[in-house]
């Protein structure tokens, strides 16, 4: 699989209200003394390859103050969930946290074969998802290759309501998913395919079925308010199929959950993976 930084093995197969979330104001505005100092030149554009991934980008533009200076198109469109429009110019810019302080990160797919657009030099449009579970929000971040000198660039910011995606019925059943266990065990599949990495050997794989029951004793931790997706240009043509993709940020630690949704519409977890 590959995901949101790094190599791994490969596989087939918003209206914002006034109290949203205090942990995205907390990410999207840091003190201002903490960049006071950082007035070196943003970026020497010679240090950054053409083919830069979009995959290790975002991971230095999430961490680092300066190069988010040197990498926002400015005047920066803001679309809010309202439907206003603004912008943000460069000396009103605060560093702003794509993970929001998460120690992994999250992508949507919508089947394994999507997988290799993490490792596609060819990817020019991309965008990072803030999507808030209990407010039904989406905050998005799209980024664009230039087409000059090859670095990736932030273009612009909106919010909109999950009923402006086609992953609302998927979104709203995640909810409950991840925050009720009893809705959880209720929908997994049983038995529930199971792969894993042999601990004596990090090259095989071990593959077989768990019953439902044990879930729990396998079970990662799995986001309950916020996740953060990473968009390669992923579409979700297959209403009834979903791939939750987990990575740790600074280890090559991940999991995948792989979500069907049968004939009567309800979803069920059929194949799990660490």
């Amino acid at each position: 699989m590959v995901g949101c930084g790094g190599k791994a093995t490969t596989d087939s197969s918003f209206t914002l209200d006034a109290d949203v979330d205090s942990a995205r104001l907390d990410s999207l505005i840091q003190l201002e003394d903490t960049f006071a100092l950082d007035l070196a030149p943003a970026e020497e554009p010679s240090a950054v390859a053409e083919n830069e991934l979009f995959n290790d980008f975002i991971f230095k533009f999430d961490q680092s103050a300066r190069l988010q200076r040197g990498r926002v198109r400015f005047p920066l469109p803001v679309l809010e969930v309202s439907g206003d429009e603004t912008t943000i110019e460069q000396p009103a810019w605060r560093h702003h946290s794509m993970f929001l302080g998460q120690d992994f990160c999250t992508v949507l797919w919508n089947s394994r074969s999507q997988m290799s657009l993490a490792q596609d030099t060819n990817v020019v449009a991309a965008r990072v998802e803030q999507i808030y579970l209990h407010s039904r929000t989406i905050s998005a971040y799209s980024f664009e290759r230039d087409s000059m000198n090859g670095q990736w660039m932030l273009t612009e910011m909106y919010d909109l309501p999950f009923s402006h995606t086609d992953l609302e019925g998927f979104f709203d059943f995640y909810t409950q998913f991840a925050t009720d266990s009893v809705y959880q065990r209720q929908h997994v599949r049983s038995p529930l395919r199971y792969a894993t990495v042999d601990e004596d050997s990090e090259y095989e794989r071990i593959e077989g079925t768990i019953d439902a029951d044990q879930w729990f004793e396998f079970a990662p931790e799995i986001p309950q308010d916020v996740i953060t997706n990473i968009n390669f240009g992923q579409t979700y043509p297959n209403p009834n199929r979903m791939v939750v993709q987990m990575r740790g940020l600074a280890n090559s630690l991940q999991s995948i959950m792989v979500f069907h949704r049968d004939i009567s519409g309800r979803w069920q977890l059929t194949d799990y993976e660490n």
